[in-house]
């Protein structure tokens, strides 16, 4: 089994299956999770990037792009062809602040992040702002995480979100 760079296990599985959940519910709940506390209601939203790679490769094998990634006839084609989603352009939206970050591989890297301009002037002060902003960022996405567990790990997962999932993959639900 391959090691992240902590030295802890890697289950290739588990990220497509976050990055699949994830893309679904921002679809079926209208980008809108409540992530209970610390963080409290955000809005989320596959962007504008989606790649896929085949199940035993660990290559990127196709690429959507553009404002309709999330939309396009061929990101849902990859997934019913067997392909898993291997990186996603998430964007979030918390109160009156904009991020928005890519999600890659099956580590979960978070790369690309833009973070909101709120302090535009002064050294110290923007540097702590963007460090504030880094953190509240990477508090969302464990708990977006933290809530596609939950699901998980409820009875409803086989029961009520697989089935779901599955007729969404081939545009019936």
């Amino acid at each position: 089994m391959a090691e992240a760079k902590d030295g802890l296990p890697i289950l290739p599985h588990v990220a497509g299956e976050f990055y699949v959940w994830l893309w679904w519910a921002s679809e079926q709940q209208s980008g809108r999770f409540d992530l209970g506390d610390p963080v409290g209601a955000v809005d989320a939203w596959i962007d504008d990037r989606l790649a896929f790679r085949l199940p035993s490769e660990t290559r990127v094998s196709a690429i959507m792009t553009g404002d309709d990634a999330p939309d396009a006839m061929e990101s849902r084609a990859a997934l019913a062809g067997g392909k898993v989603v291997n990186e996603l352009r998430l964007a979030i939206k918390r109160d009156d602040r904009e991020f928005s970050v890519t999600l890659k591989g099956p580590a979960m890297h978070l790369g690309q992040a833009k973070l909101p301009a709120m302090v535009t002037e002064g050294g110290e002060e923007v540097v702590f702002e963007r460090m504030h902003l880094y953190e509240e960022l990477c508090l969302i996405v464990a708990g977006l995480f933290r809530h596609y567990a939950a699901v998980r790990a409820s009875p409803a997962w086989e029961v009520d979100v697989v089935p779901a999932l599955r007729r969404w993959v081939v545009g019936e639900g």
